[in-house]
């Protein structure tokens, strides 16, 4: 994107236009002029690279195109300080060996020459060091050069971000199908209200002018989406922008554009990375996924729908056929909070979770769900982990009530929780609470199997008295049999660890003393 004083725009009426520039030879050779200029001063100073382009503002263009076009190809280059010695350090020791203001070149030349003594270097280096960190001092390194016709496309798009630094709202409308653009929304953290039409989707968001957090950094991300937008099958935009009339009063103009008429000017030719500015919810999607809780995290699921408006969440957590999604409230503004409040009012039958991260909106979701955790900078995993609990109590409680309505019936000498689960209709946790409360006929718990009793009596004949840990383990692992340690303890066995390895644990009989016989061999 391009800073506001290279903005060049069009006003008539009350309508406001970026001065697009089109795919003309005139403006696609000054493009090639400019990118071969820079690509000629490759090892060369940033200063003497100015000079040449300068003279390119004499040749009848608006300077602000040429500056425009200059800046976009200056950020492709590594610009890189060329000096014997770090420029900061040579000025503080040159200032330090002036003692105060020199007057005189014989005064300056002494100073240097101390500072060139001191520094181990030769006057001319200490000289070429002290600003080679200036702007026009920094030599252009690697350049990655776009094409003309990608530059210009480049330009264009970079134009439209800039004046939307200034708008109050954005609108704009593409394809439902192309949902990337609605989740852009979300993770770009921009206020807005979706909703759908057929195969439309129309986004309404509230511009930096509007908001309440930093202007500067918000523009920034309503400046993001625009790439998103104009990949869109079939995209239009209108925006209110804030600009000051001619005679210095802000005023407020309508920009409006759409594929069919402007779409050539940005192809698919620009192709940033984006980054997300979304650290908490970063670090609480890593944290969760590595609590290991049995529940899935999935990051802006599928939209819900909330009357006639569409809503993504920040999470939805999945465990046993539960849903619960996280919604995690950012520094609004009270009108946009007032609004997210509605609309999330409208979602039915919908397990939500809200973590807010100011005490205004911590009351306002109240209004929609006890579940509202206050949180300052780092999202409370434990507290949300406690509020999953109860859903998993729940769940758990239904699913074994169905089990007791209907029982059991079981085949095979190994049966797996998930298996069962499944065949039910309810959740592992259900058929575990239910095995551990309830008796099953011909089948005992371990672990997340049912093992018959047949192969339980099978594996005490086996097994000795006294024997390695390792290889009892083996033994009953060997039988298909997951969670060796249950079955220890199922058949009255206790281990005698000796340090930390596994190879060096015994185990032994409960109803034989340890030590009172050598394992077999």
């Amino acid at each position: 994107m391009l800073s506001a004083d290279l903005l060049r725009t069009r006003v008539r009426g009350d309508r406001i236009t970026p001065i697009f520039v089109e795919m003309e030879d005139d403006s696609l050779s000054l493009a090639e002029d400019i990118i071969r200029a820079f690509t000629d001063h490759t090892g060369r100073k940033l200063g003497e690279l100015y000079d040449i382009l300068e003279e390119m503002e004499d040749q009848g263009f608006d300077y602000r195109l040429v500056r425009g076009l200059v800046a976009l190809v200056e950020r492709r280059c590594t610009l890189k300080v060329e000096s014997s010695a770090s420029p900061e350090m040579v000025r503080r020791e040159a200032f330090m060996a002036a003692g105060g203001p020199v007057l005189t070149d014989d005064e300056r030349q002494k100073a240097i020459a101390r500072v060139a003594t001191k520094l181990g270097l030769s006057p001319d280096a200490v000289e070429a060091s002290m600003f080679a960190d200036l702007e026009s001092e920094l030599v252009i390194g690697e350049l990655s050069p776009p094409k003309p016709l990608d530059l210009l496309k480049e330009y264009n798009l970079s134009l439209a971000q800039a004046m939307l630094f200034k708008a109050t709202e954005l609108r704009f409308r593409a394809s439902a199908k192309h949902k990337g653009v609605l989740r852009a929304v979300k993770r770009l953290g921009l206020m807005y209200s979706a909703s759908h039409d057929g195969d439309r989707l129309d986004i309404a968001i509230d511009g930096p002018m509007s908001a309440i957090k930093s202007t500067e950094r918000y523009g920034t991300s309503l400046a993001k989406l625009l790439p998103f937008i104009v990949a869109s099958p079939g995209w239009s935009v209108e925006a209110s922008i804030v600009r000051k009339d001619f005679s210095g009063n802000p005023r407020l103009y309508r920009f409006s554009m759409e594929e069919r008429t402007h779409g050539h000017l940005f192809g698919l030719a620009f192709n940033e990375t984006v980054e997300f500015d979304s650290e908490p919810e970063d670090r609480f999607y890593e944290s969760f996924r590595n609590a290991g809780t049995g529940w899935q995290i999935t990051r802006e699921p599928e939209p819900l729908i909330a009357g006639k408006y569409l809503y993504i969440p920040d999470f939805l957590l999945e465990k046993d056929n539960t849903k619960v999604y996280v919604e995690i409230a950012g520094f609004w503004t009270a009108e946009y909070l007032k609004r997210k409040v509605a609309k999330l009012a409208e979602l039915k039958d919908v397990n939500l979770i809200v973590l807010a991260s100011t005490r205004e909106s911590c009351d306002a979701f109240k209004k929609v769900t006890e579940n509202v955790i206050l949180f300052d900078r780092k999202i409370p995993l434990r507290e949300v982990l406690d509020r999953l609990k109860a859903w998993d109590e729940i769940k758990i409680a239904e699913g074994v009530s169905k089990l007791e309505s209907v029982g059991l019936k079981l085949n095979g000498d190994i049966v797996r929780l998930e298996d069962v689960a499944a065949r039910a209709g309810v959740g592992v946790d259900s058929v575990k609470r239910y095995a551990e409360r309830c008796e099953i006929p011909g089948y005992r718990l371990a672990g997340d199997d049912l093992l018959s009793t047949g192969v339980i009596d099978a594996l005490e004949r086996l097994m000795p008295a006294t024997m390695r840990y390792s290889e009892a383990c083996g033994l009953i692992r060997s039988k298909g049999i997951r969670s060796a340690d249950p079955v220890l303890k199922m058949l009255g066995y206790t281990v005698q660890w000796s340090g930390l390895d596994p190879e060096n644990a015994m185990i032994y009989k409960k109803s034989e003393p340890i030590g009172s016989s050598s394992p077999k061999t």
